[in-house]
């Protein structure tokens, strides 16, 4: 049995049918309508991306500042506005910086560059016990452990770590203070799998940077991830913002708790396919409290994820406090 003749019937029956229909519209609304139909969907579609990055709430917040900046008058009102703040913050640079050199000087400045750089030093601020999360040692400049360490610093100023068969002094002192740093924060216990490793930074925010980046790659070479995303709490620190620009990582905020630690139910809700990392600090740079770091390890854990703790201010405090019963918690989130 032939059924070409039925189809064909078919389409002419549907094509007299969609003629007909059409037919009471205009040409030009017709040729107009797949393009005004693609672009709501367009739209349609960013919004909805948006919001699932920023949340609805953002995202409707977004949307009424970007319609009333159309207004007329009203975006270069702002824009006046933000040139005063621009214009305050150069006027009061400018002032401070009325003496400064801007060209290296025709001739050597002698031995008197020193006592100019110490005139200079004595007008900054008074920060001994004053400056939290800014100078990690107290006492005094020019006695006990600051006097220890500038001659440390001074013996080793010169060298280039890269070349390792020349400054081999440089490479023993980093494996060591690595391998002493792994043993206070659990390398030596047996649930540590022996499996710790490290490398010198140059501070925090390096240390989150390399951190981040480690994940990502690992990440995509364990699962093949190539959009990747991180989830960290509203408190952690900014470094991981930097991060995510650096290394091309989307990024999700979370509000904290009602103790102001990181939320873990709220982390979980955001996980997914594309999650390589989230983040808990201890303590935040904020608050100084410690997220709940064996709670966040077991929810990365579960979801075959990397887990990054921000130890920068606490990391070799906790172990001690540890000790002393001050903070209950077990040795091997580090």
């Amino acid at each position: 049995m032939d059924s070409s003749p039925s189809i064909a019937s078919f389409f002419i029956r549907f094509r007299g049918s969609a003629n007909s229909f059409l037919s009471q519209f205009e040409p030009l609304a017709l040729l107009l309508a797949p393009f005004l139909t693609l672009l709501v969907a367009r739209v349609f579609h960013s919004f909805l991306s948006v919001t699932v990055e920023k949340g609805l709430k953002a995202s409707l917040i977004g949307f009424f500042m970007s319609s009333i900046k159309l207004i007329p008058g009203v975006k270069s009102y702002i824009d006046a506005e933000k040139q005063k703040v621009v214009d305050k913050l150069q006027s009061g640079s400018k002032s401070k910086r009325e003496n400064w050199r801007t060209e290296l000087p025709t001739t050597g400045l002698g031995v008197g560059v020193i006592e100019e750089m110490k005139h200079e030093k004595s007008k900054d601020v008074d920060w001994q016990g004053k400056c939290s999360g800014t100078v990690y040692i107290g006492g005094s400049e020019s006695e006990g452990h600051f006097s220890l360490i500038n001659e440390a610093c001074s013996m080793f100023a010169h060298t280039n770590p890269l070349h390792l068969d020349v400054f081999q002094s440089v490479a023993r002192f980093e494996a060591e203070v690595v391998a002493m740093t792994a043993a206070l924060l659990g390398s030596k216990e047996k649930a540590s799998g022996g499996q710790v490793c490290g490398n010198m930074t140059s501070g925090g925010t390096e240390s989150i940077l390399l951190a981040v980046k480690t994940s990502r790659d690992y990440m995509k070479t364990k699962k093949g991830i190539t959009k990747p995303e991180m989830i960290i709490a509203e408190s952690a620190h900014s470094a991981y913002d930097k991060a995510a620009q650096y290394f091309n990582i989307k990024l999700r905020r979370v509000p904290v708790n009602k103790e102001y630690q990181a939320d873990v139910k709220a982390i979980r809700k955001h996980i997914n396919r594309n999650t390589i990392l989230i983040v808990g600090s201890a303590p935040g740079f904020p608050h100084g409290i410690i997220d709940p770091i064996e709670d966040l390890g077991k929810l990365a854990h579960s979801y075959g994820i990397c887990l990054h703790v921000d130890l920068c201010l606490g990391g070799f405090v906790l172990p001690f406090a540890r000790k002393l019963g001050y903070v209950q918690l077990n040795s091997q989130f580090y």
